[in-house]
């Protein structure tokens, strides 16, 4: 990337998160605790983030994000991970509010240009002297004030929608609830750093099932069923939605990687035992996993691509088993199928 293309970039993120750190973290800490000093660490960040302010806008000539890294290094060791922080940060959000305004539109050049940002954040992320950087954990407002006093103070939370079921079979949430969810407990686990288990399930050879015994008899005798077993398997741990005929999606707050993997090979197997009247064959399915991290800077439309594309990394490796990533940024490349 050249100077006229890097430089902007880096400008606009540190001109989006400095007022972005001030709101959720500086301006509620000062109206609870006036005319108190910062805090060490929310002291060390202010200072971070004008340290790097100052460092590119001196920056002459082409900005190399190699040099940059060294230069932060130079200037103290929290830099760079400060940084890095702050990029993939802003990285979520020009995402997100590219998704946002080109679901306005159907004009392919006006979506190609809200999207060239973002593909530049992507390539400058990509970098290796980037990825060989480690990441700054940023003071959070759980640091100062009890979780539950923040939610119940806070304005603007996301709130949990009422529920809806599926509308034809009425045992698994509602498809429209997903988002408004994974928005809701994103916010929840940030809140209280703690990961996010996103799953898609899909039955395999469903359309020989339809093929073979019909839509009603697959309607009335297997799906409900199905629909039940993971109902059953879910309570009290998230919820699951009904996308289509043979395809669902769970949610599932403060479950780790190996929780949420123990916890889905269960359902699997559960699943491939269910015997269903006037059926003769069995159902297992092809589960993608995605385990969101708290600072994990892909969007809720992204977290969902990656869990289908895990979903059928599963079924290109032989269907009846749970794929997903071994790594925080969720490439093709990390994909992995459970042992």
């Amino acid at each position: 990337m050249k100077k006229q293309e890097t430089k902007p970039l880096l400008e606009n993120a540190l001109r989006w998160f400095r007022p972005h750190f001030r709101q959720s973290v500086v301006t509620p800490v000062e109206s609870h605790f006036p005319n108190n000093p910062y805090a060490r660490e929310v002291q060390d960040t202010l200072d971070g983030i004008e340290a790097i302010v100052r460092l590119i806008e001196s920056w002459s000539g082409e900005i190399s994000l190699e040099a940059l890294f060294e230069k932060f290094s130079a200037t103290g060791p929290t830099l760079g991970p400060l940084f890095n922080r702050i990029m993939l940060l802003y990285r979520r959000h020009r995402a997100a509010e590219t998704e946002r305004l080109t679901e306005k539109t159907f004009h392919l050049e006006l979506a190609a240009s809200l999207e060239e940002e973002v593909k530049a954040l992507e390539s400058l992320t990509s970098e290796m002297a980037f990825l060989q950087t480690a990441q700054l954990r940023l003071p959070k407002l759980k640091d100062f004030l009890p979780v539950q006093f923040i939610e119940s103070a806070a304005v603007g939370q996301v709130a949990l929608q009422p529920r809806q079921h599926d509308e034809k079979f009425h045992i698994l949430q509602a498809p429209s609830l997903f988002f408004p969810d994974v928005a809701y407990f994103r916010s929840k686990c940030e809140d209280r750093e703690t990961p996010l288990a996103i799953a898609f399930l899909d039955i395999d050879g469903f359309k020989a099932f339809n093929s073979r015994y019909m839509d009603t008899k697959v309607d009335r005798n297997l799906l409900p069923r199905f629909m039940q077993t993971i109902e059953a398997h879910i309570y009290h741990h998230g919820f699951a939605y009904r996308q289509g005929g043979d395809e669902y999606l769970i949610l599932i707050p403060s479950f780790s990687r190996p929780l949420a993997i123990g916890f889905l090979d269960e359902l699997r197997a559960r699943l491939a035992n269910l015997s269903y009247p006037e059926i003769e064959e069995k159902t297992t399915v092809s589960i993608g996993l995605c385990i969101v991290d708290p600072d994990c800077p892909l969007t809720d439309r992204e977290l969902l691509d990656r869990a289908n594309k895990a979903k059928e990394f599963a079924k290109n490796q032989g269907k009846n088993r749970i794929a997903t990533y071994s790594g925080l940024r969720m490439d093709e490349a990390e994909l992995q199928v459970v042992p």
